[in-house]
């Protein structure tokens, strides 16, 4: 197995975990692997531009800035005043998006990849707790 298929593979359990939030209890290899394909794309896309805003600004490597304005740039995040500067430092559109990862959706999609929530961490032993013991859905198939 080559790197890109091994990469692919672990990026194809973090599309079917996605789409397993979003209601999809079972879907054919192929639309998964369009998904995962769909998805790498866009992340492909959004590392590069965020490169190309650091370059453009004579840099080197990206800042928090760079990346800020990559996530407008690609639609992730709709800039709340086009007619500003980019580099404004108005990140109201990333706290919206920060609120986004913070609610109800977001928890769905950790509860369902196995990741601990907020509230299992903490316990007087120090352990982290997934909740992958009682989950249904992982004794399934996607």
């Amino acid at each position: 197995m080559s790197h890109s298929e091994f990469f692919f593979s672990l990026l194809r359990i973090s599309a079917a975990q996605a789409l397993r939030a979003a209601g999809l209890t079972s879907v054919k290899p192929s639309v998964l692997d369009a998904y995962a394909n769909i998805l790498a794309r866009y992340l492909i896309l959004l590392g590069t531009t965020t490169s190309k805003f650091a370059e453009s600004a004579g840099r080197i490597q990206a800042e928090l800035d760079d990346v800020r304005v990559a996530i407008e740039h690609v639609g992730l995040v709709l800039p709340l005043d086009i007619f500003d500067d980019l580099y404004d430092n108005d990140t109201r559109g990333i706290d919206n998006l920060v609120d986004w990862f913070r609610g109800p959706q977001a928890a769905e999609m950790r509860r369902v990849a196995g990741y601990p929530s907020t509230s299992l961490v903490g316990s007087q032993s120090g352990e982290v707790r997934t909740g992958a013991n009682n989950e249904e859905w992982l004794a399934g198939e996607l």
